[in-house]
């Protein structure tokens, strides 16, 4: 593999120079992602969640599920992120046209080789910076999903792992999800 430079480029242009662009990108501070198709496995998962939650959330009218579609936006005065994770909960409605401006309750990525070392780096540090209350990482070939929870400015003070093997029922606001209907 080889390194490249790029140059910072502004948010602003990063949101003028995504509108002409086909695929997904995520914005890093100044740094543009652009994410590659994802394995049919890593979409049956995310979509196995979202339905999960769905069914759990039943004809709650405060909160909505996004899936990778919809973006989220952090900033601040000196810094500026935007992800496109894979399934989050949002309990208001702070949009900026299509972006997802405020602080959603939970957050789902699920694990790739390309993405691992982001959803367990940066994202994870931005995400529990900026209040997300609830942040679960999932982890395919291992049939995990940790869950970071309890975020008191900006750390996550608790931490379960999951486990399809240890036949584990993630609670998730009182309610259980038997990790055999994720993987």
């Amino acid at each position: 593999m080889l390194a490249q430079n790029y140059d910072y480029m502004s948010y602003d242009d990063f949101l003028s120079f995504n509108e002409n662009y086909q695929n997904k990108m995520e914005y890093y501070d100044g740094v543009i992602i652009c994410m590659s198709p994802v394995h049919p496995k890593h979409n049956k998962v995310q979509n196995k969640i979202y339905f999960q939650l769905m069914m759990l959330m039943g004809d709650c009218s405060q909160c909505d599920i996004y899936t990778s579609d919809v973006a989220v936006k952090f900033e601040n005065e000196e810094e500026k992120y935007q992800f496109e994770p894979d399934v989050m909960i949002c309990c208001d409605d702070k949009f900026d046209k299509s972006i997802y401006v405020g602080k959603p309750k939970l957050v789902v990525e699920v694990l790739s080789r390309t993405t691992e070392s982001r959803d367990l780096g940066i994202k994870f540090d931005i995400y529990a910076k900026y209040g997300v209350e609830q942040y679960w990482i999932v982890d395919i070939n291992e049939q995990e999903i940790i869950v970071y929870d309890h975020n008191v400015n900006g750390r996550f003070m608790s931490m379960i792992t999951y486990s399809l093997e240890d036949d584990d029922q993630l609670d998730w606001k009182g309610s259980k999800i038997n990790l055999k209907s994720i993987f």
